[in-house]
């Protein structure tokens, strides 16, 4: 059984500290819906919807809905949020997939290692 979570974390860069503020473990798929409403859902509790900046994430096609999804709640709300200008994809994560498209490249891993 595959389990999927969603962490949102909050960062204060004055201080340069992160605080996890929330955990949810996504039932169902990992669709532009789930994922939105359990963003928007922590966001409304602690009284964080107007302070996004940006949302780190890695570069599955879902998040890209998911921030679509912010965006019109942000808008339904009169919040201005732009998706297309506050997403950062996880710099690790990137560099992982270029290390292995390099490694599939050079033959050094089979296709499916991935």
């Amino acid at each position: 059984m595959l389990l999927r979570y969603l962490i949102v974390l909050s960062y204060n860069c004055a201080c340069i500290e992160e605080l996890l503020i929330d955990f949810h473990e996504i039932i169902g798929e990992h669709s532009r819906a789930n994922l939105a409403e359990a963003v928007w859902n922590t966001l409304e509790l602690y009284g964080l919807k107007n302070q996004v900046m940006a949302i780190v994430c890695d570069n599955v096609s879902n998040n890209d809905t998911l921030l679509q999804a912010l965006r019109e709640k942000c808008a339904n709300e009169g919040i201005d949020f732009s998706a297309k200008h506050s997403c950062i994809h996880c710099l690790p994560h990137i560099v992982h997939l270029a290390a292995m498209q390099l490694l599939e490249g050079i033959g050094a891993i089979k296709p499916d290692a991935k």
